[in-house]
């Protein structure tokens, strides 16, 4: 069982940019990501918890009746009891951005106290197929599991909630079989922070995540360089300011 502070900074929006080939409602390929320095929603829990009303919850009963599709859910107990409740969350892109299992923890529909389990689900009609791969939680409470105790407890838990429902024992993650994103989840993560760029063509698309990614990293490594060294600083600023700058003309050119 995994209790939850509700005291630290949780990183409820997080996304991985490794995708390419991610496209939207208009058949663009599309990039997401989030500028180092720029103000960090998760660190605002009035602006995260207005995020996460945009993105609907799922008991079990509800997720019976939700449409079909890949769903990130939880076992958990609240303050209420310690009885074990089950909850879900449709994930709509590749980019898991306010869909991951914190969010959902942290949901002020759920209020989360304890997790006793976490994973992804594949839903079609009444069938669904499940897994136990949840790196925030379920991987931190199976670590050590050698016998598989605690990861059979949670296997048969879901499949006390949901009988006729098909375990999956790969590690396979299914939110990457997604590429797509709609339109409308683009606008909502621009007004989260980041930053929203649509390409016509493929290569276009990798070029400038290649060079994003590659500014975004220097402009980290210099700014952690310049906070913790005495020496060379002159230097570390240069290059800082360099990169700085370039960023700022990459993100000009997108949007010109």
């Amino acid at each position: 069982m995994k209790s939850l502070n509700r005291s630290i900074t949780i990183p409820i929006i997080s996304f991985k940019p490794s995708e390419y080939n991610i496209k939207n409602d208009d058949g663009k390929y599309v990039f997401v990501g989030k500028v180092y320095g720029t103000p960090d929603i998760n660190k605002d829990i009035f602006k995260v918890s207005e995020f996460l009303e945009n993105f609907s919850v799922f008991n079990k009963d509800e997720l019976l009746n939700a449409s079909d599709g890949i769903y990130n859910w939880l076992l958990y107990s609240d303050d209420t009891s310690e009885d074990i409740k089950f909850i879900s969350t449709q994930i709509l892109s590749p980019y898991d951005i306010g869909t991951t299992h914190q969010s959902i923890a942290y949901n002020n529909k759920v209020d989360a106290v304890v997790i006793y389990g976490a994973g992804e689900l594949k839903k079609e009609s009444k069938k669904i197929i499940f897994n136990v791969v949840s790196g925030t939680f379920t991987k931190k409470l199976i670590q050590f599991d050698f016998d598989k105790i605690v990861k059979n407890q949670i296997i048969n838990k879901f499949k006390e909630i949901f009988p006729d429902s098909e375990y999956d024992n790969t590690i396979d993650s299914y939110i990457h079989k997604l590429k797509s994103v709609s339109n409308k989840l683009l606008k909502l993560y621009e007004n989260g922070g980041y930053f929203v760029k649509t390409f016509e063509l493929f290569n276009d698309c990798v070029e400038f995540h290649n060079k994003f990614w590659s500014i975004d990293w220097n402009m980290e490594y210099y700014k952690k360089k310049l906070d913790n060294e005495t020496e060379n600083n002159d230097i570390i600023e240069k290059l800082y300011i360099q990169t700085l700058e370039g960023m700022i003309n990459l993100l000009k050119t997108a949007v010109d």
